[in-house]
């Protein structure tokens, strides 16, 4: 099972493990984006916990301010709702054990056409839990 959005950046969720006894989804995420000059292209790994699923789900569904985040804080996307605009927001924060840290991400104004289509990859995906 997976997550296509290809606007305002290309991002793909592909399930690859689930865990049972901690209501949780383990994604290959793939992130490419061209912005001006620029290509940016980001590949990992990542656990979703369930609730936090529900959470950013509920929260596109009901047109609110919210946040997807993976279980180590490192991966984020947010969606701000305000009565003038709708901003996207994605960011990846990594360190490793010697502190070197690895950072990127992207933020920009949506329209409501790329809000549903958001909305509505996340709110259909298949649940399980």
């Amino acid at each position: 099972m997976s997550i296509n959005l290809s606007n305002p950046i290309k991002i793909i969720f592909n399930e690859i493990e689930i865990d049972d006894y901690l209501p949780s989804i383990k994604f290959k995420i793939d992130i490419n984006m061209k912005q001006f000059t620029h290509l940016l292209a980001y590949s990992g790994e990542i656990w979703i916990d369930c609730n936090v699923w529900d959470r950013f789900s509920k929260g596109l569904n009901a047109g609110e301010n919210t946040i997807l985040n993976d279980m180590d804080d490192t991966f984020i996307i947010e969606i701000i709702k305000s009565n003038e605009f709708i901003e996207f927001t994605w960011s990846i924060k990594k360190q490793d054990p010697e502190g070197n840290v690895m950072t990127a991400g992207y933020s920009c104004k949506i329209t409501d056409d790329v809000y549903s289509v958001i909305r509505n990859e996340f709110i259909n995906y298949p649940k399980w839990w």
